[in-house]
């Protein structure tokens, strides 16, 4: 029980300072109520000296009663707030009101909250009301306060989770979009059944990570979800020691597996019911993970004249997102893959952030087209902006997947022209790129599917995802003239 109520229940009328009876001296059920309660319950004399201080403040600020009591109330206040608080209580005790709310001193944040000061330094939300009265002639203030940073807390929390929501489901409408662009097929039926496989196969993807709370998957469900839609007993054999991903490998492991898979129904070994296909996964003894996949008993193969979308596709997510190292075989009794990944796609036993893969950086193209880095983390998005600008004459840069990637290709020079940066690449906001390129005098178009960036780009223009080219390209040739470069009469319609 705090000094001051200890008092009033030993009959001692001196605990408040100057000797006036206050707050400090209560009738027994009262000081029952102040030392039992939840909230706060700070009293100060006219003076502002601290006069009750009772449990819950006690634990609130970190601070025992009897080092409170006699104190100035600004030692509940962080150093910059104390003048001008000192002078708010003050008018209101000059001011006969019989209580109010408070809030902080520069008016700001929502009624009721202040700025309190924890004992050990820190500082925290508290939502605060005062009330005064008049004990023998003398005036004394009752704060009741309530540590709000908990709740305050949840609400960012639900801010944040409302936010990321939003940014995934763009970010997963963009995927689909890709896909369904660059898909090509002979007839609509096949085209059709095409994207419907491939939108499915993400679909299996998110259910599992969402099934695991978004802490990764482990790869042999991902090999038995990609392949228990065609297979016969024994037609696939899936061998390897338990392996768990990381959350943001998942999907394009499974998308790699899935284009196999659908390959080997159409041209390969599963189209035969006599067909097999081996799937072996190890750890190296370097930690890197490769996983082989071989097709045997179906029809006789060839190398194809040339690759089409499906093998596009494998050979873009193994290694130009994941960093990872790609050998195919043709020998004539089926199709031979060996993959091998870095360490960093699977997820850390402590499941601390591991670094993302490396990956080498694309080959430069070279020519007198506007040069425009191309940073997004979504394979499918970077591949078709990527091929959507090429189409329009630019020189694209990239495209890069992670923050050291895009700085290896900013190394490496020369600068590009323009820029378009997805804000957020695997969980980190893409500002270091930003402020270098800025720092270069380089334009910037941020392709995302949040709705607001950092107050210092708020000048740099947004397009959302998913993303329509031609609004894309309209900005980055603004952008590109607006520098005035000697190759901005590239586009320029009246260039001559």
């Amino acid at each position: 029980m705090p000094k001051s109520v200890e008092s009033a229940s030993s009959g001692d009328t001196t605990a408040a300072p100057g000797g006036a009876e206050g707050p400090a001296q209560l009738g027994p059920r009262l000081e029952g109520i102040v030392a039992s309660a939840m909230d706060g319950i700070v009293s100060v004399d006219d003076a502002q000296r601290i006069v009750l201080f009772n449990p819950a403040a006690e634990a609130m600020f970190g601070i025992a009663a009897a080092d409170a009591l006699g104190q100035d109330l600004c030692i509940l206040l962080p150093e910059r707030r104390r003048s001008a608080h000192a002078h708010h209580v003050e008018a209101f005790l000059r001011s006969g009101a019989t209580n109010r709310e408070m809030r902080s001193s520069d008016g700001r944040g929502p009624p009721r909250t202040v700025s309190g000061l924890r004992a050990n330094g820190e500082e925290f939300p508290v939502e605060a009301s005062i009330s005064q009265m008049e004990v023998g002639g003398a005036r004394f203030a009752t704060v009741f306060l309530r540590d709000i940073s908990g709740r305050i807390a949840d609400e960012e929390a639900r801010e944040l989770l409302v936010r990321e929501v939003d940014h995934r489901a763009k970010n997963a409408l963009s995927v689909v979009l890709a896909l369904v662009k660059l898909t090509r097929a002979a007839s609509k039926e096949e085209f059709v059944e095409a994207v419907r496989s491939r939108v499915t196969a993400l679909a299996r993807s998110h259910s599992l990570l969402a099934k695991n709370r978004w802490g990764g998957a482990d790869l042999r469900q991902i090999l038995e979800d990609e392949t228990a839609a065609y297979l016969q007993p024994g037609q696939v054999v899936i061998r390897g020691q338990p392996v768990t991903l990381r959350a943001d490998v998942v999907e394009p492991i499974a998308l790699v597996i899935h284009e196999l898979a659908t390959n080997a129904v159409k041209y390969g070994a599963l189209s035969d019911a006599r067909g097999r296909v081996n799937i072996d996964f190890a750890i190296l003894p370097g930690r890197e993970l490769e996983l082989r996949w071989r097709e045997t008993g179906g029809p006789a193969v060839a190398a194809p004249a040339s690759r089409g979308f499906g093998f596009t596709l494998i050979d873009r997510l193994v290694t130009q997102q994941l960093g990872g190292k790609l050998e195919v075989g043709w020998p004539l009794e089926g199709l031979q893959i060996v993959a091998t990944f870095p360490a960093a796609i699977q997820r850390p036993d402590d499941d601390s952030e591991a670094a993302p893969p490396a990956t080498e950086p694309p080959a430069r193209l070279v020519g007198n087209a506007p040069r425009v880095l191309i940073v997004e983390d979504e394979p499918l998005v970077a591949m078709e902006l990527g091929d959507q600008l090429a189409e329009l004459d630019w020189q694209v840069v990239g495209p890069a997947t992670t923050i050291e990637e895009a700085s290896r290709l900013l190394e490496e020079g020369p600068l590009p022209d323009v820029a378009v940066l997805d804000l957020n690449l695997r969980g980190r906001l893409v500002y270091p790129i930003a402020d270098r390129l800025r720092a270069a005098g380089v334009p910037i178009v941020f392709c995302t599917g949040y709705e607001q960036v950092e107050l210092k780009y708020r000048d740099c223009p947004v397009v959302r995802k998913p993303v329509k080219i031609d609004l894309l390209d309209a900005e980055l040739s603004r952008l590109a003239r607006s520098k005035r470069s000697p190759r901005a009469d590239h586009l320029s319609p009246s260039a001559g």
